[in-house]
């Protein structure tokens, strides 16, 4: 309802909702809920890329460093994994590695194999950087040139186009919409 006040220049605006009314919007935003129609969150490529590259390095950090705490696992028996799973840092890892999957998936639906992987494997030039800076492992040259190896080829295919050819859906109709 709108009310127009004759002193001042504001108009004020209320919505007048009934019980009715309050039931049908709860009841179908529900059902577009439940129906999958709900508008998702789009991400860019490059925000995806980030994610995943920060997960994953934060993720295996977190493990390397909370398994460091617990110390050598060499047995079959569960109890010492369901110990190192009870760390705090480890539980850490696992959670930011499932972040990791789940950008993984997201970016693998929309953009070519051959691309995602190698520009993803920067993480491992920062896991590197991270395990000799933090926690104090030796790096050998070999592995020092392997890592310059990486970066030439991540630098290379970050240059490329991330999607080659269009996606068909599964009725092979109408390619689906791939994010840019």
């Amino acid at each position: 309802m709108a009310h127009h006040h004759v002193d001042c220049d504001e108009l004020g605006l209320t919505r007048k909702v009934t019980p009715r009314m309050e039931s049908l919007s709860s009841t179908a935003a529900l059902r577009s809920v439940l129906s999958n129609r709900s508008q998702p969150v789009r991400l860019e490529n490059r925000t995806v890329i980030v994610l995943l590259v920060v997960s994953n390095v934060l993720g295996h950090f977190s493990l390397s460093w909370g398994l460091h705490d617990v110390g050598p696992l060499v047995s079959f028996a569960p109890w010492p994994y369901i110990h190192a799973l009870l760390n705090p840092l480890v539980v850490t890892g696992v959670a930011l590695l499932m972040v990791w999957l789940i950008s993984q998936l997201s970016l693998l639906s929309r953009v070519d194999l051959s691309y995602v992987l190698p520009v993803t494997s920067i993480s491992y030039v920062l896991i590197a950087l991270m395990g000799k800076f933090l926690l104090r492992e030796p790096v050998s040259t070999e592995r020092w040139i392997g890592i310059g190896l990486v970066v030439v080829g991540v630098s290379l295919v970050a240059r490329t186009v991330p999607r080659t050819a269009p996606v068909l859906s599964k009725s092979r109709n109408f390619p689906n919409e791939v994010a840019q």
